[in-house]
């Protein structure tokens, strides 16, 4: 009953899945399985572009589409993290400075570049993955970027005493890692071709966070936020780069 409140506290903290996040429960492990239900929708959308056709235009809606319901699905949790992330980290000049502009609730000029860049790089690389009926990358890159906030919830300081970042288990041991990793077998199992993108993926996952915690001193909320939106771009774009689409 523990691994169920667990998954469900991991739905909680994730997700738009009407159920309660423990705050007694360890749902970090169970992340990347947050991950599988976001690709998984993303996986079905894109089979469905068969009914209408695979244009130029049709591909780069339903990429849209598939934007919009990961985005939806999160409640709009990691790309608010993006936006604080990136007025806090361009536009402070200490840690101290960075912080407080984080823990502002208004979005400034850098917050709402880095969004609307980010979301056009995940539409278009989205759209050209369709196109080219590569759609491994749809999954990988939800569950890939759940792993970077386990990384960086596991592996790095905490930047503040309060949030999301500190409410969470700063470890849960080897266990915890075990089911992480488990989590990831999957992604092999569907393509093997893919491994190369998948251990790429991986290695974002254990960077990102660490290099967006560095000018802050550790990791918070807003940034763990910033660091699943980051990878899931990263593995979006390279694979629809390596695409040919």
């Amino acid at each position: 009953m523990s691994a169920l409140r667990d998954i469900a506290s991991a739905f909680g903290w994730l997700s738009i899945v009407p159920v309660r996040a423990d705050v007694t429960a360890r749902p970090t492990r169970w992340f990347p399985l947050v991950g599988w239900l976001f690709g998984g929708v993303a996986y079905a959308m894109a089979r469905g572009v068969g009914l209408v056709g695979f244009g130029w235009f049709s591909t780069l809606i339903v990429g849209a589409l598939i934007v919009t319901a990961w985005a939806l699905l999160s409640r709009f949790l990691h790309w608010d993290g993006v936006a604080d992330a990136a007025d806090g980290l361009l536009g402070g000049h200490t840690p101290e400075r960075r912080l407080e502009i984080m823990h502002d609730s208004s979005t400034g000029a850098f917050g709402t570049t880095t969004i609307v860049l980010l979301v056009l790089l995940q539409v278009l690389a989205v759209g050209t993955l369709i196109a080219s009926l590569d759609l491994w990358p749809l999954v990988a890159a939800p569950v890939l970027g759940r792993c970077a906030a386990v990384a960086g919830l596991w592996t790095l300081p905490r930047a503040s005493a309060t949030g999301l970042a500190a409410r969470l288990a700063r470890s849960e041991g080897w266990p915890g890692w075990v089911v992480a990793v488990a989590l990831l077998v999957p992604l092999v199992l569907l393509s093997p071709y893919h491994a190369p993108m998948l251990v790429a993926g991986v290695l974002a996952a254990l960077l990102v966070p660490r290099m967006l915690a560095r000018p802050v001193g550790g990791i918070s909320g807003d940034l763990l936020g910033a660091s699943v939106v980051l990878v899931e771009t990263l593995v979006l774009v390279a694979s629809a780069l390596l695409s040919g689409g």
